[in-house]
């Protein structure tokens, strides 16, 4: 597993906001790492904004009483809460909200496109099964592949971002993202959700992943992580000639 440390600050103004050098610099520096990550593309960044903004927003992020949260419960997935996006986030302090917006922006695209190599990638901003994720005490998530269309855009989906939130997380608790080989026969790498670590990882029919053992942190601890997904548009042979501006002289008065 490929683990980049981001150096510099990626922060500016009164609020914040991600710079480009920063960003462009680290993942220049890690997409051969990314590249070469088994058993499928993707690349751990630690410290991506900050221990003092991360422990801020973690320190806003909902808790289990928040009322905008759904349930889910099955088989496949249990005490995993998610879905404030259906309310716009109602509720969900400014300065969620706002990192919500910057993984959307210009200069995380270009972040991801520099680390990736992937061109022309087009966030979501209506977070469809991404945005906030808690996982309680005995949740789980078992193995999967992820969705691989948008379609209400027709878009295909390339690249899977989960930033977590969690201080103090004690490895003891379990809930690190495993990533299996191709045939599920082995787990080849395993990713601690501990505060201010940033994933990106390919989308693939084959990238298995999920964190199947039951949570064991203290009642009133969860699994919180921020995620998004990202995706290209397809050629199509019914779209038009690419063309610049075109300009007209009026004839008449």
């Amino acid at each position: 597993m490929s683990v980049a440390k981001l150096e510099g600050d990626v922060l500016a103004g009164p609020s914040f906001f991600l710079q480009r050098v920063p960003l462009r610099e680290v993942a220049l520096a890690h997409r051969s790492a990314y590249a070469a990550a088994r058993p499928f593309p993707h690349v751990v960044v630690d410290g991506f904004l900050g221990n003092p903004l991360a422990s801020a927003l973690a320190a806003v992020f909902p808790d289990a009483m928040h009322e905008g949260w759904k349930r889910r419960d099955h088989p496949e997935q249990a005490a995993r809460l998610g879905q404030l996006q259906r309310q716009a986030f109602e509720g969900v302090h400014g300065s969620l909200r706002h990192l919500l917006a910057e993984f959307s922006g210009m200069l995380f695209l270009d972040f991801l496109e520099k680390l990736t190599g992937i061109q022309g990638l087009i966030p979501d901003a209506h977070f469809r099964g991404a945005g906030l994720h808690l996982t309680l005490r005995g949740g789980h998530l078992a193995l999967h592949t992820d969705f691989n269309r948008d379609r209400f855009r027709a878009l295909t989906r390339r690249l899977s971002v989960l930033y977590y939130l969690n201080p103090g997380w004690d490895p003891s608790w379990g809930g690190e993202l495993e990533l299996w080989n191709a045939d599920v026969t082995a787990c080849e790498a395993r990713v601690l959700p501990q505060l201010d670590r940033l994933l990106v990882m390919a989308h693939g029919e084959t990238h298995w992943h999920g964190h199947p053992k039951p949570l064991s942190c203290p009642e009133g601890r969860g699994r919180a992580a921020v995620a998004a997904y990202f995706y290209t548009a397809e050629e199509s042979p019914e779209a038009p000639t690419p063309h610049s501006a075109k300009w007209a002289v009026p004839s008449g008065g």
